[in-house]
């Protein structure tokens, strides 16, 4: 007996850690969702009620078939067109603010839509919706750039901007002294 009393700091140590791994697994069983690792087999370690209670939260992002149900002209427009694969978002914001005044307005016309606000230049602007008559916004894509597609409709900009005899070459509105937004045909 006197061997184990000799011994008692390490008893204690071993219950303390026995203590302190039950007591973990406790907390665990209680933190770890039911559903979790029920789809493993095809999502792995994954929370599957977690695929519904995304599906369920409302979208951040305006889809273009939204903008379409006022704005038919530009879809038709956009229809044939080069951009027609360009989401309205990239160009013109987030919209969910217009979207809310244009849906309002359809059910009481007295009430105002705010109208699209000049863009700051910032492509991370907090502005809801905006107009880009900016070259910094179709540069964005069509700079040309190493590790761009051949395919793709790039420029060297100074060169492109000399063949096509840009009347202001250094305006921000300079591209669209040929092109418009929606097609981009010259």
């Amino acid at each position: 007996m006197k061997f184990f009393w000799e011994i008692r700091h390490l008893w204690i140590l071993i219950t303390l850690i026995a203590t302190a791994g039950v007591g973990a697994v406790m907390v665990r069983n209680e933190m770890v969702p039911e559903s979790y690792g029920e789809l493993s087999d095809r999502y792995g370690p994954y929370r599957a009620d977690a695929l519904e209670q995304i599906a369920a939260q409302p979208s951040m992002l305006i889809a273009d078939k939204v903008c379409h149900e006022c704005h038919q002209d530009v879809q038709k427009e956009r229809a044939e067109a080069k951009h027609s694969t360009v989401l309205c978002i990239h160009c013109h914001g987030s919209s969910r603010d217009h979207v809310k005044q244009a849906r309002a307005a359809a059910k009481d016309p007295s009430l105002k839509i705010a109208p699209a606000a000049k863009w700051d230049g910032d492509v991370f602007t907090k502005i809801d919706l905006y107009i880009t008559k900016d070259r910094a916004s179709c540069l964005v894509c069509h700079e040309k750039t190493i590790g761009m597609p051949e395919w793709f409709q790039k420029i060297d900009v100074a060169v492109h901007l000399e063949d096509m005899g840009a009347e202001e070459p250094m305006s921000r509105e300079t591209c669209f002294e040929c092109h418009a937004g929606h097609d981009t045909a010259p």
